[in-house]
Protein backbone atom coordinates (compact mmCIF):
# COMPACT_ATOMS: atom_id res chain seq x y z
CA UNK A 1 0.00 0.00 0.00
CA UNK A 2 0.87 3.25 -0.84
CA UNK A 3 1.74 5.81 1.91
CA UNK A 4 -0.29 8.67 1.26
CA UNK A 5 1.15 12.59 2.02
CA UNK A 6 -0.76 15.54 2.62
CA UNK A 7 2.12 18.69 1.94
CA UNK A 8 2.42 21.92 0.37
CA UNK A 9 2.97 20.87 -3.61
CA UNK A 10 6.06 22.11 -5.55
CA UNK A 11 5.12 24.71 -8.51
CA UNK A 12 3.81 22.66 -11.42
CA UNK A 13 1.87 22.58 -14.25
CA UNK A 14 -1.42 21.23 -12.66
CA UNK A 15 -0.61 23.75 -9.21
CA UNK A 16 -0.61 27.15 -11.88
CA UNK A 17 -4.04 25.80 -13.85
CA UNK A 18 -6.00 24.90 -10.78
CA UNK A 19 -4.77 28.06 -8.83
CA UNK A 20 -6.16 29.97 -12.42
CA UNK A 21 -9.64 29.02 -11.21
CA UNK A 22 -9.64 29.94 -7.70
CA UNK A 23 -9.52 33.51 -6.57
CA UNK A 24 -7.53 35.81 -7.75
CA UNK A 25 -5.58 32.87 -9.71
CA UNK A 26 -2.07 33.03 -8.89
CA UNK A 27 -0.62 30.98 -6.36
CA UNK A 28 2.40 31.97 -4.20
CA UNK A 29 4.73 30.94 -1.41
CA UNK A 30 4.01 31.96 1.71
CA UNK A 31 5.75 31.68 5.15
CA UNK A 32 4.51 30.03 7.88
CA UNK A 33 4.90 32.22 11.37
CA UNK A 34 3.19 31.16 13.99
CA UNK A 35 2.06 34.44 16.39
CA UNK A 36 1.79 33.08 20.12
CA UNK A 37 -1.69 32.26 21.13
CA UNK A 38 -2.51 31.26 17.59
CA UNK A 39 -4.75 28.18 17.05
CA UNK A 40 -4.57 25.31 14.71
CA UNK A 41 -6.81 25.58 12.20
CA UNK A 42 -8.54 28.93 13.23
CA UNK A 43 -6.63 31.43 10.73
CA UNK A 44 -9.62 33.95 10.08
CA UNK A 45 -9.46 34.64 14.22
CA UNK A 46 -5.93 34.20 14.68
CA UNK A 47 -5.14 37.11 12.28
CA UNK A 48 -8.14 39.38 14.24
CA UNK A 49 -6.57 38.25 17.41
CA UNK A 50 -2.99 39.53 16.35
CA UNK A 51 -4.88 43.25 15.45
CA UNK A 52 -3.65 42.52 11.82
CA UNK A 53 -5.50 42.61 8.83
CA UNK A 54 -6.53 39.29 7.33
CA UNK A 55 -5.86 38.76 3.65
CA UNK A 56 -8.11 36.15 2.49
CA UNK A 57 -8.11 33.54 0.08
CA UNK A 58 -7.17 30.20 -0.75
CA UNK A 59 -4.70 27.48 1.29
CA UNK A 60 -3.33 24.86 -1.17
CA UNK A 61 -2.51 21.06 -0.54
CA UNK A 62 -1.20 18.10 -1.96
CA UNK A 63 -2.67 14.79 -1.73
CA UNK A 64 0.34 13.43 -2.94
CA UNK A 65 -0.23 11.76 -6.87
CA UNK A 66 -4.19 11.94 -6.24
CA UNK A 67 -5.37 15.41 -5.24
CA UNK A 68 -4.95 19.24 -5.00
CA UNK A 69 -7.42 20.38 -1.81
CA UNK A 70 -8.31 24.18 -1.61
CA UNK A 71 -9.54 25.67 1.28
CA UNK A 72 -10.40 29.06 2.54
CA UNK A 73 -7.61 30.69 4.97
CA UNK A 74 -6.57 34.01 6.41
CA UNK A 75 -2.28 35.48 6.20
CA UNK A 76 -1.55 38.69 6.95
CA UNK A 77 0.45 41.11 5.35
CA UNK A 78 3.95 42.12 7.26
CA UNK A 79 5.76 45.28 5.48
CA UNK A 80 4.67 43.81 2.03
CA UNK A 81 5.92 39.99 2.36
CA UNK A 82 2.70 37.39 3.25
CA UNK A 83 2.81 35.78 6.44
CA UNK A 84 0.72 32.91 7.74
CA UNK A 85 0.48 32.78 11.54
CA UNK A 86 -1.70 29.89 12.02
CA UNK A 87 0.17 27.45 13.33
CA UNK A 88 0.84 24.57 10.42
CA UNK A 89 -1.09 21.17 11.58
CA UNK A 90 2.19 19.12 10.22
CA UNK A 91 5.19 21.09 10.53
CA UNK A 92 5.35 23.27 6.88
CA UNK A 93 7.52 25.67 6.88
CA UNK A 94 5.86 27.14 4.29
CA UNK A 95 2.44 27.05 1.92
CA UNK A 96 0.59 27.32 -1.05
CA UNK A 97 -2.00 30.55 -0.53
CA UNK A 98 -4.04 31.89 -3.53
CA UNK A 99 -5.20 35.16 -2.53
CA UNK A 100 -9.26 36.11 -3.25
CA UNK A 101 -9.68 39.94 -3.19
CA UNK A 102 -13.32 39.01 -3.92
CA UNK A 103 -14.48 36.98 -1.17
CA UNK A 104 -13.96 37.49 2.94
CA UNK A 105 -15.18 35.77 6.00
CA UNK A 106 -17.87 37.15 7.71
CA UNK A 107 -16.87 37.26 11.26
CA UNK A 108 -20.70 38.11 12.30
CA UNK A 109 -21.86 34.80 10.70
CA UNK A 110 -18.67 32.69 11.57
CA UNK A 111 -20.01 29.77 9.63
CA UNK A 112 -17.12 29.33 7.84
CA UNK A 113 -16.90 28.33 4.09
CA UNK A 114 -14.62 25.42 5.02
CA UNK A 115 -15.60 23.36 2.57
CA UNK A 116 -12.60 22.31 0.49
CA UNK A 117 -12.19 22.52 -3.23
CA UNK A 118 -10.78 18.99 -4.52
CA UNK A 119 -8.92 19.20 -8.44
CA UNK A 120 -8.03 15.31 -9.20
CA UNK A 121 -4.51 14.64 -10.67
CA UNK A 122 -5.52 11.88 -12.11
CA UNK A 123 -8.01 9.90 -13.90
CA UNK A 124 -8.11 6.66 -12.71
CA UNK A 125 -11.47 5.14 -11.46
CA UNK A 126 -10.63 4.32 -7.62
CA UNK A 127 -9.68 7.81 -7.13
CA UNK A 128 -12.22 9.57 -8.71
CA UNK A 129 -14.41 7.29 -6.23
CA UNK A 130 -12.65 8.38 -3.53
CA UNK A 131 -12.26 11.97 -4.27
CA UNK A 132 -16.61 11.67 -4.32
CA UNK A 133 -16.50 10.05 -1.18
CA UNK A 134 -14.69 12.62 0.38
CA UNK A 135 -16.87 15.09 -0.84
CA UNK A 136 -20.18 13.07 0.51
CA UNK A 137 -18.21 12.88 3.81
CA UNK A 138 -17.53 16.48 3.98
CA UNK A 139 -20.73 17.70 3.19
CA UNK A 140 -22.50 15.53 5.88
CA UNK A 141 -20.03 16.90 8.27
CA UNK A 142 -20.72 20.76 7.16
CA UNK A 143 -24.49 19.61 7.62
CA UNK A 144 -24.48 18.66 11.25
CA UNK A 145 -21.70 21.37 11.95
CA UNK A 146 -22.90 23.80 14.76
CA UNK A 147 -20.60 26.97 14.81
CA UNK A 148 -20.22 29.45 17.03
CA UNK A 149 -17.83 31.96 17.17
CA UNK A 150 -14.69 30.14 16.99
CA UNK A 151 -15.56 26.84 17.85
CA UNK A 152 -17.52 24.92 15.68
CA UNK A 153 -19.12 20.89 17.28
CA UNK A 154 -19.76 18.19 14.99
CA UNK A 155 -23.33 17.13 16.57
CA UNK A 156 -24.72 14.09 14.56
CA UNK A 157 -27.74 12.78 16.31
CA UNK A 158 -28.27 8.83 16.94
CA UNK A 159 -30.85 7.02 14.39
CA UNK A 160 -30.67 7.21 11.00
CA UNK A 161 -27.94 10.23 10.36
CA UNK A 162 -25.51 8.04 12.68
CA UNK A 163 -25.64 5.49 10.30
CA UNK A 164 -25.45 7.44 7.66
CA UNK A 165 -22.20 8.59 8.90
CA UNK A 166 -20.87 5.27 9.56
CA UNK A 167 -21.51 4.06 6.55
CA UNK A 168 -20.27 7.10 4.75
CA UNK A 169 -16.89 6.51 6.71
CA UNK A 170 -16.78 3.17 6.06
CA UNK A 171 -17.51 3.43 2.02
CA UNK A 172 -14.49 6.25 2.21
CA UNK A 173 -12.11 4.12 4.37
CA UNK A 174 -12.46 1.17 1.59
CA UNK A 175 -12.28 3.58 -1.15
CA UNK A 176 -9.32 4.71 0.34
CA UNK A 177 -7.22 1.41 0.89
CA UNK A 178 -8.42 0.46 -2.91
CA UNK A 179 -6.84 3.71 -4.37
CA UNK A 180 -3.74 2.99 -2.44
CA UNK A 181 -3.36 -0.26 -2.70
CA UNK A 182 -2.08 0.88 -6.33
Amino acid sequence: MSERTITTPEMSDAVTAYAATLGDGVAEYVTVAPSDGAIEDQPFYNVILAGATPVFGWLVWELTGYWLEAQRHAVIDRDGALVDITPPLDGEEKILFIRDSDWAFDYLDPKPLRKAQRHLLTDDADVVKWAKLADDVDAFKWRHTKFKGDKSELVIPEGKDMRRMERLQRDYNAAARIALAK
